[in-house]
Order: C-alpha cells, then structure tokens, then sequence
C-alpha cells in the first residue's frame, strides 16, 4: 500500500465520502413537538466489515462519531454522526474546508439545516416549513421518503390552525 502525507489522506477520504456518504435529514412525526414534527440531522458512510480500517481513519481524521453496525445487514459497518454539536463543530467545518464534488448540494443544505436547528429556529413554523423544503430538496428529491411533502405542509397547516383556536 502506498503511504500517504496527511494532506492527500484527507483528499482521499473526502473523495471516498463524496462516494460513500450521505448527509440526511430525516423526518420523524413527534406529538410532543411544537410543530409535531422532528428534523433529525445525521452523517453516515457505510462500508462492508472487511474495510472497516477506513471507517476508523475517517472517524480518527475527523475527530468524532461512532462505528457501528448497520441495522439489518450483518456484514455492513457506518461510520455515524448524530450528535447536532458535533455536526456543527467537526463535520461541517471539515466539508466546508475539503469541498466535495458530487454530494457538494447535498451537503450545503445539510449544513444550513443543522446550523438553523442548533439556533433552534425550527420552533417557528415558517422557517419550519423553508428546513422542511430544503430537506426534501436533499438526496435525489427525496424520493425514498416515508412522508410525502405537500402532505406534512397541510398537516402544519392544521396544526398552526388549531393553535391559533
């Protein structure tokens, strides 16, 4: 194996992030919420077991996150970040300085998001509903998603309605 400086161990990782990675935002109903729904922010990247020495060099590089397994597939590791403050301290900070190409959208509405929920701006459901439609902006359009947007907008609506009674 060819061994590598720092500085071209980070590009490579960044590349093999652009690969691998996903910036996610997903959407939980929650009762207890003020708007009765949940924007949960998380980074992952996933890699078969047998390479998980590259999870740990990422996770080592970047500073935080955890390895686990991942849910269902027994031989499939991620290297995952839930933490909103270690989103904002070491995940954002280190994508805004080592740019990624292909996932580089994906990315700057992840951070926006993340940096609007540690500001606790989601409480207000017009900027609320602005994340929301930046999350399902994320991904392709959002298309694997268990809620479909026009219907959780209506379902604020309804619920900002019943507020106002």
């Amino acid at each position: 194996m060819r061994v590598m400086n720092k500085k071209q161990l980070i590009y490579y990782l960044t590349g093999f992030v652009d690969g691998e990675g996903c910036f996610c935002i997903s959407l939980k109903k929650q009762k207890s919420a003020k708007v009765r729904w949940v924007l949960d922010p998380v980074f992952h990247v996933t890699q078969h077991k047998d390479q998980k020495e590259i999870l740990k060099i990422l996770k080592k590089i970047i500073g935080c996150g955890r390895i686990i397994k991942k849910y269902g597939q027994e031989n499939t590791l991620q290297y995952y970040v839930h933490s909103r403050k270690d989103l904002v301290e070491c995940i954002i900070p280190f994508f805004r300085k080592y740019k990624l190409i292909t996932k580089q959208r994906d990315f700057e509405l992840f951070a926006e998001i993340v940096e609007a929920l540690a500001e606790h701006q989601h409480g207000d459901v017009k900027k609320f509903r602005e994340l929301l439609k930046k999350a399902f902006a994320m991904n392709r359009g959002g298309k694997q998603r268990r809620y479909n947007l026009d219907d959780v907008l209506k379902s604020l609506e309804s619920s900002e309605t019943i507020r106002q009674k």
